[in-house]
């Protein structure tokens, strides 16, 4: 994810209530699991 797609992301899951650290948690998710991981294993 770029930075502005992050920032974007990060406001839009304020304005729907989530607090930082669930924003923080689910960022590090996204960043650290590879989709292409889970189909390689096929």
């Amino acid at each position: 994810m770029t930075g502005k797609e992050i920032v974007n992301l990060i406001r839009q899951l304020r304005l729907n209530g989530m607090s930082d650290t669930k924003i923080l948690d689910l960022i590090e998710y996204i960043e650290t699991h590879d989709p292409k991981e889970q189909s390689e294993d096929k």
